[in-house]
C-alpha cells in the first residue's frame, strides 16, 4: 500500500491518509503512532491491521455514545453499525467489547423495560415492543417470569379512558379495543368491566 499524503483533521482526533489511488483513509492517532504510518509505501498487513484497529477504535466510540443517549438492544447495535459501514469483524469486535463493559446487555434491558414499562401496558404489548428491538425470546420470557396479574393498571387504564364518557355500548367497546390496544390480555380485560360492573352484553 502507497501512501501519498497524510493529514491530521482539526479536531486532532484522527488522520486521513490519502492512497494512491485516491481513497481518504480516517486513521487513529493511535494508529499512526503503534504502526508508524507515513507517506510512503506501507505493508498490506501492517495497514490492514492499522485500518481495523482504527475502525474499531471509532466504532466503539460511536457505540458508546449512541448507547448512553437511550436502552439499546444488541441487535439494534448491529444495525446501527450496519447502517455506518462497519464490516461483521469490526462489528463483532465492538460487541464484544462492549458487554465486557457492560455497556451492552439483553438481560438487563429487558429487565428494565419490564420494570419501567409494566405499569404502563400490558403484558402483549411489553411482549411486542422488545421483539421488535431484536431481543430473543427467550429472554423476553424470562424477564416477563415474575410480572404478576396487571389487574389494578388495567382497571386505571379503564377508568381514565371512561373520564367524561358516557357508558354506552358504543364507548365501553371503545373502552375495550382502547385496553386491547395497551396490550392487556382478555382475561384481565373480562375482570375489568366485571369491577365496573359491566357485562358482555354491553361489549
Amino acid at each position: 500500500m502507497e501512501i501519498i499524503d497524510l493529514q491530521m483533521e482539526k479536531n486532532k482526533k484522527a488522520f486521513v491518509a490519502t492512497t494512491f489511488d485516491g481513497e481518504n483513509v480516517i486513521l487513529s492517532p493511535e494508529a499512526i503512532v503503534k504502526f508508524k504510518i507515513c507517506v510512503g509505501q506501507v505493508d498490506d498487513a501492517i495497514w490492514d491491521t492499522a485500518c481495523f484497529e482504527s475502525d474499531c477504535y471509532y466504532a466503539l466510540n460511536k457505540s458508546m455514545n449512541w448507547l448512553t443517549a437511550s436502552y439499546r438492544s444488541e441487535s439494534e447495535l448491529k444495525k446501527y453499525l450496519k447502517e455506518r459501514k462497519y464490516n461483521n469483524k469490526v462489528a463483532e469486535f465492538v460487541i464484544n467489547k462492549l458487554k465486557e463493559y457492560k455497556f451492552l446487555s439483553d438481560e438487563n434491558l429487558a429487565k428494565n423495560f419490564v420494570e419501567y414499562g409494566q405499569n404502563k401496558m400490558g403484558i402483549f404489548k411489553l411482549r411486542q415492543k422488545m421483539l421488535l428491538k431484536g431481543i430473543s425470546k427467550d429472554i423476553i420470557d424470562d424477564a416477563l417470569k415474575d410480572v404478576g396479574e396487571q389487574d389494578d393498571i388495567c382497571y386505571e387504564f379503564a377508568i381514565k379512558k371512561l373520564k367524561n364518557m358516557e357508558r354506552t355500548k358504543e364507548n365501553m367497546a371503545k373502552v375495550n379495543r382502547y385496553l386491547l390496544s395497551k396490550g392487556f390480555d382478555y382475561e384481565t380485560i373480562k375482570r375489568t368491566f366485571n369491577k365496573l360492573n359491566v357485562s358482555e352484553e354491553e361489549l
